[in-house]
């Protein structure tokens, strides 16, 4: 419950900011932050596994909303990346600084080549030379650069949240 309360204002404003702000703020030709998949990665590997599948569907939901594309592609994406960086339950990601930025490279890449899948089966139609080195690559450069200060702030909004239990 706790996940739900802090996650859905959270996603809400960062879906509101990726759609309405962001676009403005394009990066070497197309690609700006995904700050929601950020919000819900970070939120992932900080160590709430099963709440992050949980901000990857609201997230989603918040963006789908907003966009003109189908409606459940981006929970559907962000879905999956959660449920992929939920498979080591947190362990993995906490050694190592470098593994939440191999994390965020595969996650990027996994969410945006999923939409444009999803794109393409509902008959959307696109560039995808433009797609791929336009979009998705800017995007994932920004997005590593932006994980570890995300994941940071959400380990700690974490640890806030659920306080470890000390035994006397």
């Amino acid at each position: 419950m706790r996940t739900l309360l802090i996650g859905l204002p959270l996603l809400a404003l960062a879906a509101v900011i990726e759609s309405a702000v962001l676009p403005d703020l394009r990066v070497l030709g197309g690609g700006s932050v995904n700050v929601v998949l950020l919000f819900t990665l970070g939120w992932t590997l900080a160590g709430d596994w099963n709440g992050g599948l949980l901000w990857g569907l609201l997230g989603g939901l918040c963006l789908d909303l907003l966009s003109g594309g189908p409606l459940g592609a981006s929970a559907l994406a962000l879905v999956l990346v959660a449920f992929i960086a939920s498979l080591a339950e947190g362990q993995l990601w906490r050694s190592h600084i470098l593994l939440p930025l191999a994390a965020t490279l595969l996650g990027s890449v996994l969410y945006h080549l999923t939409l444009l899948v999803i794109l393409a089966i509902f008959g959307f139609t696109f560039d995808w030379g433009q797609a791929l080195g336009g979009v998705l690559l800017p995007a994932t450069l920004l997005n590593i650069v932006l994980i570890v200060p995300i994941y940071e702030i959400l380990r700690r909004l974490r640890t806030w949240v659920y306080p470890v239990a000390v035994n006397k």
